[in-house]
Parts: C-alpha cells; structure tokens; sequence
C-alpha cells in the first residue's frame, strides 16, 4: 500500500531560508484556516460533538502550562559540563571486560518456550561441532564468528540477527543456522537493501534488542551510511537515554590479487572511521573474530567488526573458547629479538585484515636479511590503541604501516598522525606508509599490483627503514 501525502510547508528548510517570507502572507494565512491538520481536528470534532469549545479551550490552556513549564525548566538548568561530550561517546567503557556481564535471568526460560526440542538438539550439535573444530585448530573465522553468535543467541534472547541470504548461511556461514534455530523474526532474512534493514536493526537496539547485522562483503554498507551514522550518534544525541547495542560484521578489505573489482574493494573501514560513537575492530585470525564478536554483542553501543575477505574460509586456528576479546586492544604478533633492536635493525611494523598474513608470510624473508619485525596486528581500529604502539616504538624507534586503504583519508593517515602528533620523540625516521592507492583497484592482477600494497613491499619498507633511505 502506498500512501501518498501532500502537507503545507509553512516554513522553508532553516530560518535562515528567506522563502518562507516572499508575499506568502495571504497564502499562509488560507493554509492556517484551512489545511493545518490540528485545527482540521479541532473543528471536526467541535462539529460532531466530541467536545466542547470551552473544553477545548481549556485543553489548549494544559498544553500551554506544560510547554511553558519545560521551557522554564530549561531555562533554569544549568548548562551541561564540558566533560559530557567525551562521556557520551561510548555507553560503555572501552576497557570494559565483557566476560563480567552477566546473562538475563530469563534466558533458559524464553528459549525453553521459543526453541523446540528437535531445533535445540540440531543447534546443540552444531555448536559442539565447531567447538570441536576450535579445539583441533580446524575452525575458520566465518565459523567462528558463527559459533560466537549461537553462544551470545542462547545466552540472551534479546538478541536478533539480519542478513541477505541468511537462511543459506550468506556468503561465509556466518548466519548459519539462525532462522532455522530462533525463527524469523529473531533471525530475519532480509531484502538487498542495506540501509532498509541496518535501520530495522537501529530501532530494535532503541527498543532493547541487540541486533547483530550481517553484511556479507562489508562494501554493502556504504547502502547503509546514513542508519550506521545514526546509530553512532544515538546515545550522545538522546543524552544518553537510548543505549544502541548493535554489531555490524561482514567480511572486507583488499587482499593482493582479490580480483574482486572496484566496487567490491574499497576500504570500508575507512570510510566509516569518521563516525562519532562507532568501536570499530578487525580480526585477522579466528580466535580474534571470536572474542570480538562476543564482546561487540554484549557492548551497549554500536560496533563493527571487519573480516578479511579472502580469508574467511583459507584461515583456520584454535579458539579461547567462552572468552571475550577487549575491543580497545592491539596485539602483538612477533617481537623483535633483543640483537636486532639493539643494533638498530627493527621496525615496528603496524597492519590489520590481509595485510597481517602478507606480513607473516614475509617475516622470516626479512629476518634472513638481518632485520626484525615486531608486527602488531591493530585488532582496534578505534579507539586505538596507542600503549602498544608506544611500547613498540620505544624499541624499535622506527615504524612501518602496511594499510589496507587509500592515501588520502585512510586508516594509515590517521594512525600515522596519531604517531606524529604524540609519539613524536620516540621516532628516529619517518613514519613509512605502505597505503593503498587513490585509483579505483582494479580487476587485473597485471594493473591491481600497481594499487594495493603487499608483503614483498613490506621487505623494501623495513629495508629502507633501518638503511636510513627515507
């Protein structure tokens, strides 16, 4: 059903906008007589009986108390501390330890009367599947990522799910079994319109769900910017009265050789960073995909959670099981012997997505030229977490950014003005930004090489870092 409205704009789009104002006096004065909807109101049920003048008279004299009322009270308030605004950044801390929350008393209760027998026995089996696949070092991070949601579903039945193609699992299992298991209205399977159901997810998170979003490539959301952007400004802009625990997932990046073409390349992750409110990680590894999920869906404050990929399935490894990762913390991967920091010949070395498996498979290259890594995997994009860079720096004096976006306004651009700004003394060289390039990546491999960074330029970084040829 369509419906189609026509109402009588009074004024234009600000008080700024002198339309409003232009020999419109008779016009508005018809307008106010005959097409305002509250006196329309008003006369119809004055006509009908509903009500009588002097009622009405004395309604309009309850409202006017009361809006004068507030306005006195906003008149007398003082006004807020400057301290606020930091303070309605995030609903919850970002060193909260989320393994300390604890689960809804009426879990066993609603999912006893929600799941059926037949549906529990198959998700109880499924779920002690992939733990056992997490125990031998066979589990992927699509997997793993959707185990983390079984385990945080059936702990807390607020929690719902969206994705497109979700009964089939989408893309990398991440929502696999969900509608099967909680149905469709916890687990819905949605249209191709991103923006359509982040914003369905945004008022269940209003309303005290926790809406989990799958996006399937993370490039998707860009159909989304104006809901995810809503959804980081909630909490300040309501005062903090409307927490909006949502978490975004979705696998994206730019592997080397991706050919996945334009469209499916861009660094998503860094077009989102600017968003007030948002706690922004990357995993790289299952266990991180993991515990970051767990955490980001226990978090009352909306998150995203950024996959590599061309990892998704290729990626396999052990899990902490029933562990919350912190979603304010680095991790370092490799140190940096003692030998090589001494003489001068490490770097610290900063990457995240496929840019730590370009890393990783470089590592013993580089070491067989006499130089060393410590490669720190930025698992928190933001807040960043700047203590573990520091800490690494003050070894190495020396930094390397293997960034999985673009030159201009990405994720390597704000770290490495981070470094500038504060990290300033502890720094013997420039910092050496291996970024993407502006161009549009490209789908031939022959061209694509040209654009996106990868480990055989992470050696030449590290080379010229520790040879003084910056």
């Amino acid at each position: 059903a369509l419906l189609q409205v026509h109402p009588y704009r009074f004024n234009g789009h600000s008080p700024a906008d002198p339309e409003h104002e232009r020999g419109r006096k008779d016009e508005k004065q018809w307008a106010r007589a005959e097409q305002d909807p509250i006196k329309k109101f008003e006369d119809k049920y004055t006509a009908s009986g509903m009500f009588t003048e002097d009622e009405l008279k004395e309604a309009k004299k309850e409202v006017l108390a009361s809006v004068k009322a507030a306005v006195k009270f906003a008149d007398e308030s003082p006004m807020p501390p400057v301290e606020l605004a930091k303070q309605l950044e995030y609903p919850d801390a970002p060193d909260t330890d989320y393994n300390t929350k604890p689960a809804p008393a009426f879990a066993d209760a609603v999912n006893a009367r929600t799941i059926s027998p037949e549906q529990m026995e198959t998700i109880t089996a499924h779920i002690a599947a992939l733990r056992e696949k997490a125990k031998t070092g066979d589990i992927s991070i699509g997997d793993a990522i959707n185990l983390a949601i079984h385990e945080e579903m059936l702990r807390d039945p607020t929690t719902t799910i969206h994705a497109e193609d979700l009964q089939a699992g989408s893309s990398y299992d991440i929502p696999k079994l969900t509608q099967q298991t909680y149905g469709r209205i916890r687990a819905a399977d949605e249209i191709i319109d991103e923006g359509h159901f982040i914003g369905k997810a945004l008022g269940e998170a209003m309303n005290g769900y926790r809406p989990i979003v799958e996006l399937m490539n993370t490039n998707f959301g860009i159909f989304g910017m104006a809901e995810i952007s809503s959804a980081g400004n909630t909490f300040a802009t309501t005062g903090g009265q409307f927490d909006m625990p949502m978490t975004i997932v979705g696998a994206g990046g730019t592997a080397p050789n991706q050919a996945l073409g334009a469209e499916h390349s861009q660094p998503f992750h860094a077009y989102v960073m600017g968003i007030p409110g948002l706690k922004i990680c990357t995993a790289a590894s299952p266990d991180a995909a993991y515990g970051i999920t767990k955490s980001m869906i226990r978090d009352n404050g909306p998150c995203f959670l950024f996959a590599p990929v061309k990892m998704m399935k290729e990626s396999k490894g052990t899990l902490e099981l029933d562990k919350c990762a912190p979603l304010n913390k680095a991790a370092l991967l490799h140190e940096a012997s003692a030998d090589n920091v001494a003489s001068g010949n490490a770097v610290t070395v900063l990457t995240y997505l496929h840019g730590v498996k370009e890393a990783q498979l470089v590592t013993d290259e580089i070491m067989e030229e006499g130089f060393d890594i410590d490669l720190i995997e930025l698992r928190s994009l933001k807040p960043l977490d700047m203590d573990t860079i520091r800490k690494s720096l003050e070894r190495t004096h020396k930094i390397c950014i293997l960034d999985e976006s673009t030159q201009s306004g990405g994720v390597g651009a704000t770290v490495s003005a981070r470094i500038s700004e504060e990290l300033f003394d502890l720094l013997d060289a420039p910092v050496k930004r291996l970024c993407m390039d502006d161009a549009p990546v490209p789908y031939a491999s022959t061209m694509e090489v040209a654009v996106v960074k990868r480990g055989s330029d992470l050696v030449q970084g590290v080379f010229d870092l520790c040879t003084g040829q910056y």
